[in-house]
């Protein structure tokens, strides 16, 4: 168990071990953050943001993330630094404490993946889905291996790909049954069947 302090870095969004997010670094405190991270070469946590209970606070962390770490940066056109970072593993928040800058901190738990399965025919049309969205997204998704027959690979790819809310994507992401996983986000996605 890990029980180190990570920088926190809440969004509308999650990542899973083995997924790919770019990110667009231009706060001052997350700026800080990732040269912290680049050198002492240790990664942060990504969590869901709960929003803001009021105007000019932030965003808080919720209980599940994901530790990653920054495989590519480059600073962008806007003049923004453009980070990649790739999931490792998701964890469990434990105690969390916000720094005068604003920045979140917490100690974690390493939460150990349940047992990946072959996904079963009734998620096939899933699979298309998750095909046509990394299509759509293309790089750095277009990037990576695809294992679209793995419920593990499959439920996170749609869990970060399609477009829920943070808190949907919060519980995907601390459901550890990818089974479960697949079998709740099945009804959110609107198939039109031919008629």
């Amino acid at each position: 168990m890990d029980h180190s302090e990570y920088a926190l870095f809440p969004l509308s969004t999650v990542v899973f071990p083995g997924g790919i997010m770019p990110l667009r670094i231009f706060e001052p405190r997350y700026l800080d953050m990732v040269a912290a991270c680049m050198r002492e070469q240790r990664g942060f946590g990504v969590c869901a943001a709960q929003p803001a209970r009021d105007k000019g606070s932030f965003s808080t962390p919720r209980a599940v993330g994901t530790l990653v770490e920054i495989i590519d940066f480059d600073r962008l056109d806007d003049g923004h630094l453009g980070i990649t970072v790739k999931g490792q593993q998701r964890f469990e928040l434990g105690h969390s404490r916000q720094a005068d800058d604003g920045l979140w901190w917490g100690t974690i738990s390493v939460i150990t993946e349940d047992a990946d399965s072959a996904c079963p025919i009734e998620f096939s049309q899933l699979k298309q889905v998750a095909a046509a969205l990394i299509e759509e997204v293309g790089l750095p998704y277009e990037a990576q291996g695809r294992a679209y027959d793995s419920a593990s690979w499959l439920s996170a790819r749609l869990t970060e790909l399609l477009p829920f809310d943070a808190a949907t994507k919060h519980d995907l992401l601390a459901t550890n049954d990818p089974l479960e996983r697949l079998r709740r986000i099945r009804p959110m996605v609107e198939i039109e069947n031919a008629r």
